[in-house]
């Protein structure tokens, strides 16, 4: 699809106070509100979709997104919840479905995930739980994987500096053990097993020391 760049008439630019941009598609429908100063971005903005409808509010400084910024839907419900610090995410990060469900919460520092990653499916079941620390994977793992209407099967584990570590384990979505074994260094070490759905061995792999 070609490009067709935006219409940008200025309402009033007076000195280095605030003044407002408006910002049109080639259609002539608004498509942002944003408050600048000085030739930079500072201040609230606003998006709309394209039935004119809000989209996302919020705010910037110096010309980088600051603070919370928030999008709805076409109801009023809120979908998303992001923090900013000049730029950069920092703080507690929220996604939502449209009715309502929580889809994604986790917490940045300086634009980087650090400390725990929430995931949930849409009918507010578990999908993952991931801890982080200064965007490198370290601690608890797992996640959750819908295999029918009626099965969830789970991968536990844990992650050292960015790698897999210690025992890692898959479960059939019936509850009885898929997979089991160690990772050191994020390599598979060890006697690797697997099973069937009904718990019959099916094969043993030795990958040997660290």
């Amino acid at each position: 699809m070609k490009a067709v760049p935006w219409c940008i008439p200025f309402l009033m630019a007076c000195g280095g106070a605030p003044y407002q941009q408006v910002v049109k598609d080639p259609s002539g429908r608004v498509r942002a509100e944003v408050t600048r100063m000085g030739g930079r971005k500072e201040g609230p903005v606003r998006f709309f979709n394209y039935d004119g409808s809000l989209l996302t509010t919020g705010v910037y400084a110096n010309d980088s997104r600051h603070g919370a910024w928030t999008t709805i839907d076409p109801t009023g419900d809120t979908l998303s919840i992001v923090n900013y610090h000049y730029g950069r995410k920092d703080g507690l990060q929220g996604y939502w479905a449209p009715n309502g469900q929580l889809l994604r919460l986790e917490r940045f520092k300086q634009g980087e995930p650090h400390g725990p990653l929430y995931r949930f499916f849409s009918d507010g079941t578990p999908r993952q739980i991931t801890w982080y620390d200064h965007g490198i994977p370290d601690g608890d793992y797992v996640e959750w994987y819908k295999t029918d209407s009626t099965s969830i099967a789970i991968t536990v584990g844990e992650f050292t500096k960015g790698k897999r570590s210690g025992k890692w384990t898959r479960i059939y979505g019936n509850g009885r053990v898929n997979s089991q074994g160690r990772y050191a260094d994020g390599i598979k070490v060890g006697i690797w097993r697997t099973w069937d759905p009904q718990g019959h061995l099916l094969r043993t792999v030795d990958h040997g020391p660290p």
